[in-house]
This record gives structure tokens, C-alpha cells and sequence, in this order.
């Protein structure tokens, strides 16, 4: 449990695990109202924030949350992750990057979003892009998390269109693989190297999936 661990760096991972798990209540529950990504990343940040005082057991302990830190790839290229976790130890520097997707069926203005084939895509680039930050070293763990109300993304009655290239229906089991389907109009090329099982867990009218 969080507040039992002594080990610093599982403390750190559990405290994603713990803020994540309270959000969904408080989702589930209609205590937070989340329209959109931007909304999800500031009440998970929120939640974190609220959590890292009552895990520093240690004067030489510190951790820091960023929203949309920009970090630097390898090619060049700059991304924003999400939220970006700092933990410092004495000389151990511990950092996990998160990113998060939000995906409602209707848009606060009532209307149906629409857009689903670009949610599913942008899942897989999400999941490549945390690959990425592991392997170079950008942070030492990653964590994807994602919610919706759209039941059809987790259990479709059947998988027809493109977009199920990107399956991300309930129990599907992601495996390694280079996927090259257009979405949007728009030419991908979306390589994933681990394996990962998509587990949504339900929380009253919503789905939360962490990978």
C-alpha cells in the first residue's frame, strides 16, 4: 500500500496508482466534471499534488508534478508530456511521464463528438510516444491513462472500419507491431514495441483504463 511503503521509488509509482484510483471515484461519482483533456490533467494533477505531502517521510525526499513539460527527443523533435513526476533522494533522481487521453461521447455544448477514429489512433501515439521516452532515457517509468463514456469503444458489437487497426476494446491484447492505416485523411506510422492488455475498469458511467 502507498502509505506503508518505505522503498522511495515504489512510493513514487504507487502514489500514480492512488491518485488514479481516487479519480475514478470521484468521476464515477459525479464529484469532478471532466468535458475535455486539459480538464482531466488539471484534477489528476490536483489529486497528485494533494498526495505527495503525506508520502515525504524523509527530509532528503522531494517530488515535483509538471503539466505539459516540454522535453527533447532524440531526433530533434520536442514533445509535451502531460504530467511529468521529479523524485529526488539524496543522489537518486526517479521520473515518471504520463500521458492521458479523454474521450465523451458528447461534447459539453451537447452535441456527439464524433472524432473516434482519432481518439483510437492518438491512444497508440501515445502509447509509442512513452515507449520513446523510456528507451531514451527521458524518464525511468510511464504510465497511459485514459477514460470515456462512449461504451462502444470498449465493448462494439463489431470491429468494422479502419479504425480497429487501433483496437482498443476491452480485454484486446496489444502486441508488437508497426501499424501504417490512415486516419483522418492523414498518412500514420505508428511502431509499438511492448505488449499491453487493454483492462477498462467501470466506475458508474465511465471507463478508466491505466497501462
Amino acid at each position: 500500500m502507498l502509505f506503508d511503503e518505505n522503498d522511495f521509488e515504489k512510493r513514487m509509482r504507487l502514489l500514480v496508482d492512488s491518485a488514479w484510483h481516487i479519480f475514478q471515484r470521484k468521476i464515477g461519482n459525479n464529484l469532478i466534471n471532466i468535458n475535455k483533456e486539459a480538464s482531466m490533467q488539471l484534477h489528476f494533477a490536483y489529486i497528485l499534488q494533494a498526495l505527495v505531502p503525506l508520502i515525504i517521510y524523509e527530509n532528503n525526499e522531494q517530488i515535483e508534478i509538471e503539466l505539459e513539460k516540454t522535453v527533447k527527443l532524440n531526433n530533434g523533435s520536442t514533445c509535451e508530456v502531460d504530467v511529468f513526476i521529479t523524485g529526488n533522494k539524496e543522489k537518486l533522481t526517479r521520473k515518471i511521464a504520463i500521458e492521458m487521453k479523454c474521450y465523451k461521447e458528447f461534447a459539453s455544448s451537447g452535441g456527439k463528438r464524433g472524432a473516434l477514429d482519432i481518439f483510437m489512433k492518438d491512444v497508440y501515439s501515445d502509447i509509442e510516444v512513452l515507449e520513446k521516452y523510456r528507451s531514451e532515457q527521458i524518464c525511468n517509468e510511464s504510465v497511459f491513462l485514459a477514460l470515456t463514456d462512449y461504451q462502444h469503444i470498449i465493448c462494439p458489437e463489431k470491429k468494422t472500419g479502419k479504425c480497429w487497426d487501433y483496437d482498443i476494446s476491452a480485454n484486446y491484447k496489444l502486441t508488437p507491431k508497426t501499424i501504417n492505416i490512415p486516419i483522418g485523411g492523414k498518412e500514420q506510422s505508428i511502431k509499438i514495441n511492448g505488449t499491453y492488455t487493454f483492462d477498462w475498469q467501470q466506475q458508474g458511467e465511465f471507463y478508466f483504463l491505466e497501462l
